[in-house]
């Protein structure tokens, strides 16, 4: 997953929980709320059967984002044009993730959860708690218990706020990114940081060692595999009247986008799973190129995969952040002692540092990072130069050729700054109109199909997730059928993009942000009105 992507769901108004049940269908059956309690006690917290524990095969699917860029030349920066035109491409990204079973995501979240207070106390004595920021919850006041974290707008606020105070009339910010940063951790390596972290210098804890096996020895299964096979037999699980839920029950479903809809709980039983074993698992032991071709080591033998681990699982966060924990510890030393800073958000990382430090500091991030086996994406690292003159702060990017374009901004956490100005980066503003108008030309679609008394219904809808009318919080009810009526949740709808680029506007110092949305109503409008 991009790590500092846009976050608008419901989230709960307490402590952070370390395990939130999960509702998507796997082979095991889900958790109730009313058993995690007994699941945790009697089984997750046993070392000894945990030790024991046969984690099942992760369900597989890959993720396609696909984005739309403006072409630019490497050497300058500069558009590349077509007839006066900003010559755009389209690509897309894919992502492979993996879901853990619903016991196994419970176990996994029980060690991730171990794992992470020893985690935090390393951060600690290496003084790097302002130094790593993803996959952590840092209060924006310490001093107020349970209030709220910091999130990628104050993130990027520091660091802004940073560059403009920076002492030198000269300096530079270099980004750097970690090339498929949790499909190449080293499994030898990731086992010394997981032994680290429960100070095991020999070998890990039995159970430990279970929970580590299961992520780097991963069987998985691809989701439209077992959907085909058991299309016409799902369980599903649905409830009555009063809200009581039914006994499962089999069902054939049309596509796999309807699974949350016709309420799957699972695709089979475990018994169904073990019969078909064969025709659904498969291994990620060997190596295999991008074509997902296994490749052979230099005796024609396959080679062995050593390296990896499934994004997506509740303890994968922590893993990928102790395994840089020496990597961090140099690294920050380094730009302490030269006057700059250093911040990693997951694979994204930026250093602010004296402009005679460049090669020297672009030499040490590649030098530390083969010492734990990874690599720094060459083409995504920026240098930017920022000098004062006549107490105005300016930015230019500096490309391999050595051109310097004056046009260039830096961008970090989806903001760009150009030394004086903040403002959204203008991917995530072309994003946001890209999904408001292909949500109005569908609910158009389905309005029309509906009949006459559906079209304000869908208008409010999308007055909700593209205007300011959904841009605050609002306490969630839900229906409660055995009351006859709603009830109150301690939960919370924190609005759509634009209650994030309020937040955003409010947060940051000298940005433009509020100017760059302005205009939403009136697109939105348009677009509902053509």
């Amino acid at each position: 997953m991009a790590p500092h992507s846009f976050f608008f769901g419901l989230i709960i108004m307490k402590k952070k929980d370390w395990f939130r049940l999960k509702k998507y269908p796997h082979i095991d059956r889900r958790i109730l709320p009313k058993e995690r309690q007994m699941w945790i006690e009697k089984y997750v917290s046993n070392p000894d059967k945990v030790a024991k524990h046969a984690f099942l095969p992760f369900i597989h699917k890959v993720k396609k984002v696909r984005k739309f860029r403006k072409t630019y030349d490497e050497k300058t920066g500069h558009s590349i044009k077509t007839n006066d035109k900003v010559l755009r491409k389209s690509d897309s990204k894919t992502r492979d993730l993996y879901y853990a079973g619903h016991l196994d995501s419970l176990v996994y979240s029980y060690y991730a959860e171990k794992l992470n207070k020893e985690y935090e106390k390393k951060l600690k004595i290496e003084n790097l708690g302002d130094v790593v920021l993803a996959y952590r919850a840092i209060p924006i006041n310490p001093n107020i218990p349970n209030g709220q974290n910091k999130c990628n707008i104050d993130f990027a606020n520091e660091v802004f706020e940073y560059i403009r105070n920076y002492p030198k009339e000269h300096f530079l910010v270099i980004t750097f990114d970690i090339k498929s940063f949790f499909d190449e951790l080293d499994h030898n390596k990731l086992l010394a940081s997981w032994s680290q972290l429960v100070d095991s210098e020999d070998r890990l804890p039995k159970d430990h060692f279970n929970v580590y096996k299961s992520l780097s020895r991963f069987s998985y299964i691809d989701l439209i595999d077992i959907f085909k096979l058991f299309q016409n037999q799902l369980i599903v699980q649905q409830r009555d009247s009063i809200g009581k839920l039914k006994d499962p029950r089999k069902k054939r479903v049309s596509k796999i986008k309807y699974l949350k809809k016709e309420e799957v709980v699972a695709f089979c039983t475990k018994e169904e799973f073990l019969r078909n074993k064969n025709k659904l698992v498969k291994h990620a032991k060997y190596a295999r190129n991008e074509k997902s071709e296994i490749l052979l080591d230099k005796d024609g033998n396959k080679k062995i995969r050593n390296y990896g681990i499934p994004q997506g699982t509740p303890i994968s966060a922590v893993l990928a952040n102790a395994y840089l924990l020496d990597f961090d510890k140099s690294i920050n030393n380094a730009l302490n002692d030269v006057g700059g800073i250093y911040r990693r958000y997951s694979d994204d990382m930026i250093v602010i540092c004296p402009f005679q430090e460049k090669d020297r500091i672009i030499e040490l991030f590649h030098d530390e990072i083969d010492k734990v086996n990874l690599r720094i994406q060459k083409s995504k690292t920026q240098i930017f130069h920022f000098k004062k003159q006549a107490e105005l702060l300016s930015c230019e990017q500096e490309f391999e050729s050595g051109f310097i374009n004056s046009n260039k901004k830096l961008v970090y956490l989806g903001f760009e700054f150009d030394g004086v100005i903040s403002r959204l980066k203008p991917g995530s503003l072309s994003s946001y109109y890209r999904k408001m108008k292909k949500t109005v030309a569908r609910s158009k679609r389905y309005a029309a199909m509906s009949g006459p008394n559906h079209g304000e219904l869908f208008k409010r809808r999308i007055l909700n997730k593209y205007s300011y009318k959904g841009a605050n919080r609002k306490r969630i009810w839900i229906h409660d059928k055995s009351k006859n009526g709603f009830v109150k949740t301690d939960r919370y709808d924190w609005g759509n993009f634009l209650a994030y680029t309020t937040k955003a506007a409010g947060t940051m110092r000298k940005n433009r942000i509020n100017s760059q949305t302005k205009q939403h109503w009136k697109k939105l409008n348009g677009l509902l009105k053509s």
